[in-house]
């Protein structure tokens, strides 16, 4: 698990336990992750589920994929569209082999749309009224996962245009009834969700978490709304310099583009331009999220980075002569590596650390040890196992632990419930909504007072130069840092990158 999924999986566990997020684990996120990591955590307790969900996710959006591009431009379209978005956004290209996007928000979003763009395309004309509230209804999904992901929405409705080009009765009344229909299905999952919070409490919390404080964190990107609208242009050029399926996808748009203005003089109408529409889309969804180009943001657009690719080449190469269809390959082909000179190598030298360590070549603590460091790096796999096995082996299954930093996966690894609804660091050190006594250092102090955790650990490097480092902030406040000196006693020696207390009375 990277750090984003031991919070998923965390606030999962915590929900197959009978308890709420936000009210009980209070997290950034949308609840629709939550959830999905709660269903996986039901599966399986072991941190394989993490990339066994990337990869099923991915095998179903490429399947997805083929679907589309063979509707809209061939079985040429659809093969190639699969296959790029395959070998072009894997996880292993990334840094710490990809540790960090595996089974991401936006890896499920992907799915979703893809599939709801799959039905819409797929209709063949005016479309039933299941499929359109299941197309709704996955919309509905992605929306619950990240609010932003609402705007696909869009793409469903112009696939269901391009559907109902084949079918002469569908007209205003097929586009408003199909319309109708898809918002009944989008709204039935967050319904559902509303019900949840407003009987749990939580509704306030919910909006705290999910709108304010990310509304917070994405502003603090930009200095203004010039800033956003700049980066929405700039910055899938920027990442189209680094990274493979961004440069494939952006020829690809191009060639699409060139051949919707020509079908469009042509009086035709332009399934091409949806691959585009979607990219575009995409590209809004993450600049909404801010401008920390963190990678997970843009796994949202490999799938319609993937089907631009697939139809671009699918227009392009049988209109040339077999030589030119070369030339053209071997040049995108090298024009692709030399965008990917680091992280196809990385690829290489990935599966071959993981086939290592799935025969038993290597062991579990030298092939954790690839994935952080505690000296530069804020989230370390081995660290968290670390300080996880410490804890679950010095404290009883009904004892709760605190750890006031960015190492959510120890709670996990230690199977121990956080003595704080604040079980990471960031929110209280920003001093989020410290209007309210139920947040900031006066909320902590107060859960931690109640609950009397057996163990505080501080981890000491984590968000700097960002903001100030958890145990630095923690000794900093005299609320808390007298509360810990006052009931506890620190326990040495433990965890490099990590301080532990232990309470006096045990």
């Amino acid at each position: 698990m990277g750090p984003d999924q031991g919070l998923y999986a965390y606030v999962g566990g915590r929900i197959l336990h009978g308890e709420l997020a936000y009210r009980d684990a209070w997290d950034q996120k949308p609840p629709g992750i939550h959830y999905v990591y709660a269903a996986l955590r039901a599966v399986s307790s072991r941190d394989a589920i993490v990339p066994a969900a990337d990869l099923i996710a991915a095998a179903g959006v490429a399947a997805l994929l083929w679907t589309i591009g063979t509707r809209l431009c061939g079985p040429l379209a659809g093969g190639l569209s699969a296959l790029l978005f395959l070998f072009l956004s894997d996880p292993s290209l990334a840094r710490y082999a990809g540790v960090r996007v595996r089974a991401q928000g936006e890896t499920f979003i992907a799915l979703a749309v893809t599939g709801a763009v799959a039905l819409a395309v797929g209709a063949r004309g005016a479309a039933s009224a299941r499929r359109l509230i299941g197309i709704g209804l996955l919309i509905g999904v992605a929306f619950a996962i990240k609010y932003n992901a609402g705007l696909y929405v869009l793409i469903v409705l112009m696939g269901l245009a391009v559907a109902g080009t084949e079918d002469p009765a569908y007209g205003v009344k097929g586009t408003v009834r199909s319309a109708l229909l898809v918002a009944l299905g989008a709204a039935i999952v967050p319904a559902v969700l509303f019900v949840i919070f407003w009987r749990g409490g939580a509704l306030g919390d919910l909006y705290q978490a999910t709108i304010a404080y990310n509304v917070r964190y994405s502003g603090e990107t930009y200095a203004s709304r010039w800033e956003m609208l700049r980066y929405l242009f700039i910055g899938p050029v920027r990442h189209a310099r680094v990274d493979p399926l961004w440069f494939v996808g952006g020829i690809g748009c191009v060639v699409l583009l060139v051949a919707g203005v020509r079908a469009l003089a042509a009086r035709q109408f332009v399934s091409g331009w949806i691959p585009v529409a979607w990219v575009a889309v995409a590209c809004l969804s993450i600049a909404i999220n801010g401008s920390r180009d963190l990678p997970q943001y843009f796994l949202q657009a490999a799938p319609a980075l993937g089907l631009a690719a697939g139809m671009g080449a699918a227009i392009t190469l049988p209109r040339l002569p077999v030589a030119g269809r070369w030339i053209v390959i071997v040049v995108l082909a090298a024009a692709t590596w030399r965008v990917g000179a680091d992280p196809f190598p990385k690829l290489a030298e990935n599966i071959c650390h993981d086939a290592q360590y799935a025969i038993g070549r290597m062991d579990r603590r030298t092939h954790l040890a690839k994935y952080g460091t505690r000296e530069i790096d804020k989230y370390t796999a081995l660290g968290n196992l670390d300080v996880g096995t410490f804890l679950g082996s010095h404290t009883r299954p009904d004892e709760r632990v605190y750890i006031f930093g960015f190492s959510p996966g120890a709670y996990v690894y230690a199977d121990r419930p956080s003595a704080s609804r604040f079980f990471w660091s960031r929110p209280v050190i920003l001093e989020f909504n410290s209007g309210d006594p139920r947040y900031g250092v006066p909320g902590l102090r107060a859960e931690l007072e109640r609950t009397r955790p057996a163990f505080v650990v501080l981890q000491m490097h984590d968000w700097s130069p960002d903001v100030e480092d958890s145990g630095p902030f923690f000794h900093a406040q005299p609320a808390l840092d007298g509360w810990l000196r006052a009931h506890y006693r620190r326990v040495e020696p433990f965890v490099d990158g990590f301080e532990a207390w232990e309470r006096n009375d045990r």
